[in-house]
């Protein structure tokens, strides 16, 4: 059960540190661009997590 709360725990932090970057860089910030932005930031935080774990960290 730690387990699962340490990998949601580590997407979540990967997920808002991107989806707050994504906000700073677009000029606009509205439905759409948040929803997009979401949904890259919640693939890129996987991509993060599965790239530690494939590094043995």
């Amino acid at each position: 059960m730690r387990g699962i709360v340490r990998a949601v725990a580590e997407v979540l932090g990967w997920w808002i540190a991107l989806l707050t970057l994504w906000i700073m860089l677009i000029s606009t910030v509205g439905t759409l661009e948040l929803a997009v932005g979401s949904a890259a930031a919640l693939a890129a935080a996987c991509a993060a997590r599965a790239a530690r774990r494939a590094a043995g960290r």
